[in-house]
Parts: C-alpha cells; structure tokens; sequence
C-alpha cells in the first residue's frame, strides 16, 4: 500500500509543475485582456478596473467561508471546483456583451484562485511525506518556470491570432481551461492519519510574528504587482495609439507582451542561483525591483514622448513581470517553513486572502483616481505607497534574521 501512495503521490508531483503551468491563470486571454476589452468588447479603463474591483470583493467574502468549504470538500475537489471556475469565466469574457456578465467573469476568476491556491498545499504535504520538504522551492519555481514558457510561447504568436479573429485566441483559452479541468483528476495529496486530523479539528489557529508580516507584505507586493500590470498594458497601449495604427499597436503590444515573458522566463531560470546567494535577502531585490518599475512609468510620461516614451515604460514593464513568480515563490516558501502542520490550509488561505485584499483597495483606488484623473497620477500614488513599504519589508527581515518565535 504504501509503495502505491509513493507511486502516486511521485505522479502527481511530476504533473504539478506542468498542471500549475497551465492553470496559474487564462492562458491566451491574460495576454490580450485589456487590448480585447477595450477594442472588441467596448470597454474603458475605469471599467475595467470597477470590474476587477467588484470580482476582488466579492473573492474576498468567500475567502471567510472558504477554509469551512475546502475542508468539507477536500483539497483535491476544491483545486478541480477552481478550475472549473476558471472555464466559466473563460467563456463569459468571451461572449458576453453586457457590463453585468463581465463582472460575472471577472467573480468566477478571482474566485477560481480562492479554491485553487490549496494545490500549493498540496505539494507541500506531499513533499513532507516524502521526506523532501527542502525541494518544494524547487519544484514550485518549476512550476512557474513552466508557466513562462507558455505565456512567452502564446505572447509570441497572440498577435498575429488576434489580428486574424479577436475571438480565436479566447476560444483557446477555453480548450486550455477543459484540459486543466481534466488535469486536475490526476493530482493527487496524501491522507493525513487520524491524529492529524484530529488535531485539525481540535487545536485554533495560530499565528506567529513571522506569518503575520510574511502574509502582509506578500500581500502588499504581489498585490501592486497584480493592479500595476493591467494599468501598465492599458498606459502602454493608450501611448502607442498616440503614434501607430489599431493593428500594429497590436503587434506592438504582442511584441513587449513576449518580451516581458522572455524576462520572467530568464529570472525563472536563474532565481535558484539568486535564492542560494541571497536566500531571504533577494527580497530586497524584489521590492527596488517594483519602486522602479513604477518610477519608469512617471518618467517616461513625464519626461518622454511618443516612441521614446513607450520604450521608457515597457522596460518597466518589463521589470514588473519578472517580479511576478520570485514575490510568491520566495514568500510562501517563507510561510510554509514557519508555520505549524496542522495550519498550512489555513495559512495559505491568509496569504492569498491579503493579496486580494490589497488588489481590492488599489483597484478601488485606481478606479476612483481613474473616474477624474490621468493614469500618470494613479502611477505618483503608486510610487509613493511602494515607498513606504520599505518599513514592513525590513520588519520581515529582521523577524527572520532574529528568528526566536
């Protein structure tokens, strides 16, 4: 019997990196989704950002239900119920023609990522199984690795689909999003014996110090990472329509889009390297990262105009994208290592939980800036938040330098 566990546990963590890949978000949509909103679809900045506000909330109710649902349906049924999710948003973005369906689309997205976040989870457990728990930063940023493979793949060729039928490349998508359904029946999670689950049920939650500024400044980060990349693609295309045709700012953004994967792919590579040399220190790295990726926006609007300062804010964009899997490989690396057995599920729920509640509150925020002003003053606010983030990343690094709890 437990030679059969092996086998299938070892299955499942071989498909993971492949299945997270393809399921980390909507594969061909993600590439085109504010060039396909506003140009087939109709819609303006401040909507897109009222729908990605509204889908954000509503994520955020379930959250407080979801660790009583994951629980009564399991790990494994919550990661297939997530992305079953992901295939009907997939579908409504594709035809919906009314406000109202968007921002349906846009709930079973982010709600999608409430129920399929557990798989890291997942992967963690049966990595402690195994006794491999040290490879699950490994394996994780595989797993990501992967993902900018694909997405460096589809930005490269999304253009040239898009021009020939806008629809064809969200009919894609949603061939992707079955597949990944599919896919979800072969992961697989170890059985926790009884005691363990007896603990489970008895024993409250409990957070350290460490958790606690871990969840926050994943949730800070990852979550202005999140906002500032569709406002970097809208404040990108609205440059270049300033200077080139409706089809070739679409070649245009397919050609920065595939660049800025080429990037993610490259840190992906070497971030091992750059976690053996730094461990908690990269870090730092991460967050000059995204204050000049955001300063390279101001400036290249402020200071620039036309061509140059396109290509003033696709280096920043650029920047921004190769952030992306680092911020969440390194944290929840960092949360996993300091949280107890029994409340990994819980923990990661948090993690998750305060990234889209900070996705919430910027977006909330882009949207009421956006409603008057220009996109240049939502990126002056951004920049000043990301400047005083400073002091709860150095919070973070003392906790772990001087790790007593």
């Amino acid at each position: 019997m437990e030679n059969s566990i092996d086998k299938r546990i070892k299955i499942s963590n071989k498909i993971f990196p492949i299945f997270y890949g393809l399921s980390s978000d909507l594969i061909f949509f993600i590439e085109i989704n504010t060039l396909f909103l506003t140009s087939v679809k109709g819609l303006t900045s401040y909507e897109i950002n009222l729908i990605t506000t509204i889908g954000v909330l509503v994520s955020l109710l379930f959250y407080l239900l979801s660790h009583k649902i994951i629980n009564k349906i399991g790990n494994l049924y919550s990661i297939r119920l997530g992305n079953f999710l992901s295939l009907i948003s997939a579908i409504l973005f594709t035809f919906s023609t009314d406000l109202i369906f968007f921002v349906l689309a846009e709930i079973f997205y982010d709600v999608s990522f409430v129920f399929k976040c557990v798989d890291q989870v997942v992967l963690n457990n049966n990595l402690v199984y195994l006794n491999r728990e040290n490879e699950f930063i490994k394996i994780k940023t595989k797993a990501t690795t992967i993902y900018s493979i694909v997405t460096m793949i589809t930005t490269l060729i999304v253009g040239l689909l898009f021009n020939f039928s806008p629809y064809l490349p969200m009919f894609i998508c949603i061939l992707i999003c079955f597949n990944n359904l599919i896919m979800a029946h072969f992961i697989y999670e170890v059985n926790l014996d009884n005691k363990e689950i007896e603990l489970k049920r008895k024993n409250k939650f409990t957070f350290n110090k460490i958790m606690i500024i871990t969840i926050v400044v994943y949730g800070l980060i990852y979550g202005t990472i999140v906002v500032c990349q569709t406002n970097d693609k809208l404040f990108i295309q609205y440059e270049l329509q300033n200077f080139l045709k409706a089809n070739t700012v679409t070649l245009a953004m397919s050609i920065i889009l595939f660049l800025s994967r080429v990037s993610r792919l490259i840190i992906n590579i070497v971030f091992g390297k750059i976690y053996d040399k730094f461990k908690n220190k990269t870090l730092y790295i991460i967050y000059f990262g995204l204050l000049f990726s955001v300063l390279f926006f101001i400036i290249g609007k402020i200071l620039f105009t036309s061509i140059y300062s396109s290509i003033i804010m696709t280096i920043g964009f650029i920047i921004l994208l190769a952030l992306r899997d680092p911020t969440e490989n390194l944290l929840s690396n960092i949360l996993l290592k300091n949280t107890k057995k029994e409340d990994k599920e819980k923990a990661i729920l948090y993690f998750q939980f305060m990234r889209r509640l900070v996705v919430f509150i910027l977006s909330l925020l882009a949207t009421m800036i956006l409603a008057r002003y220009e996109l240049i003053h939502l990126y002056i606010v951004f920049f000043i938040l990301i400047l005083l983030f400073i002091f709860i990343v150095l919070k973070l690094e003392f906790l772990l330098i001087n790790n007593k709890d």
